[in-house]
């Protein structure tokens, strides 16, 4: 047999198996972020206070990526064989919050665009560990009359004082509204 003919088969095979793998790796992480998204539809905290697998209480998150594991093969397969991405830790799920939090704020911004009045709405507050949080809230009408209340995010002052919040405030305008200032 040729040899171009030969490493064109490997090529082409290696192209299939490749091809393979992304679309179960996709699959997984659907399944995955479908599990972040019924926690954040149902208001329930991702985390519980110890994850170790050999806990009872892992926390909603992985409790219910393991349940659906196990009506789910694939997803089985992979939580139990994958040395590199499970999927489960907290380094993940902050990534997978991080990428949602961004898509919903580009709907937010496209929708703002087309806006004419927005209102902002903050109120800041204290952790349990001293740390300083202001959320950030913006009101507006759509193009079809529908009034909307959107969370933009939460954002840490530097200090206490209206100057620190306000400063927050406009950085969260400028991220949002093509021209803050108008």
């Amino acid at each position: 047999m040729d040899i171009r003919k030969q490493l064109d088969i490997a090529f082409r095979s290696n192209v299939k198996r490749h091809n393979e793998k992304v679309t179960k790796n996709r699959y997984v992480l659907t399944k995955i972020i479908d599990c972040i998204l019924f926690c954040g539809a149902f208001e329930l905290a991702l985390r519980g206070h110890d994850e170790r697998e050999d806990s009872l209480n892992t926390g909603v998150f992985r409790g219910l990526i393991n349940f659906s594991a196990e009506h789910d093969s694939s997803l089985k397969d992979h939580l139990t064989s994958a040395i590199v991405f499970k999927g489960k830790s907290k380094e993940i799920q902050n990534d997978l919050l991080d990428c949602m939090l961004t898509v919903c704020q580009n709907h937010i911004k496209n929708e703002i665009s087309k806006a004419s009045f927005v209102s902002v709405i903050a109120d800041e507050t204290t952790d349990v560990s001293s740390i300083s949080q202001l959320v950030v809230v913006f009101r507006y009408v759509l193009s079809n009359g529908q009034p909307v209340e959107r969370f933009w995010g939460f954002t840490n002052p530097p200090g206490h004082d209206a100057k620190s919040i306000a400063e927050c405030i406009q950085a969260s305008l400028e991220k949002a509204v093509a021209n803050p200032r108008n």
